[in-house]
């Protein structure tokens, strides 16, 4: 399965750029230091999905005994799942902040002591990327972050595989299938029994009634398109006008 990596607005500027000083995290932000972060975040939903595919890609050549690969693809599979859902889900949040009203008790503080001109602009950004946000946050694996972070501690998704001679084994994060099989045999035969590993592919994934991996990229691309969006209500809203940078003071415990 083949998955694109999302390709930064701002990756090249920030390669020719390195040398300026940078905003200090409290006063005034080029836009484009503040897009920087978004775009790292998508970049990070990205590497996680890719790791996804490569969780269940099987050495070339064994190095370990069956037990021991098969353990490898579970921890790193789930772990990237988890991993692609928070990034991806987390990019509209950031937009709000960076741009828009991100209205917590913990940020209005912050919000407030902002001039009266930037306010504005931030109200009219946050009221016209509203539906989006909206539309963003409604899509399935929106929920299944919540639920994986916030519930249950893993996303509700399940693994279906079919193996020879009509078995099928279901799982799921914390229900996992079995690492391998063992055919049973007459008594004679009983020292040809050698465990065979159970790969799962891809195709043997779902959540919410969908595949797995055609949820994820549907999910990755909504992602990057609502950033696109975003950047370009931004200029409309915000053109050249300063933009003060999100302060992660109140997020401390006092």
């Amino acid at each position: 399965m083949e998955v694109g990596l999302y390709q930064s607005q701002t990756a090249a500027a920030r390669q020719v750029d390195r040398a300026r000083p940078r905003a200090d995290y409290r006063g005034a932000a080029a836009h484009d230091d503040l897009w920087a972060g978004i775009d790292l975040k998508i970049e990070n939903a990205g590497f996680h999905f890719k790791g996804m595919v490569k969780a269940l890609q099987p050495p070339e050549r064994p190095l370990y005994p069956v037990r021991l690969i098969r353990e490898n693809w579970r921890t790193a599979f789930y772990a990237h799942l988890d991993a692609f859902l928070s990034a991806a889900r987390g990019v509209p949040e950031l937009i709000r902040c960076c741009f828009g009203v991100e209205d917590s008790s913990k940020m209005r503080e912050w919000f407030n002591a902002l001039d009266r001109e930037e306010r504005e602009r931030r109200h009219d950004f946050e009221a016209k990327f509203k539906a989006d946000y909206v539309a963003f946050c409604e899509l399935p694996l929106g929920w299944a972050r919540h639920i994986s972070e916030h519930r249950t501690g893993f996303p509700p998704m399940t693994a279906t595989v079919s193996r020879r001679f009509g078995i099928i084994y279901h799982g799921d994060p914390i229900k996992p299938i079995p690492i391998s099989e063992t055919r049973e045999l007459p008594p004679e035969y009983a020292r040809l029994e050698k465990p065979t590993a159970v790969e799962p592919s891809w195709r043997d994934f779902h959540i919410d009634g969908k595949p797995l991996f055609e949820a994820c990229r549907e999910y990755f691309d909504r992602a990057q398109a609502l950033a696109v969006q975003a950047r370009a209500l931004a200029e409309k809203v915000h053109g050249a006008s300063k933009l003060t940078w999100p302060s992660s003071d109140m997020l401390r415990p006092k």
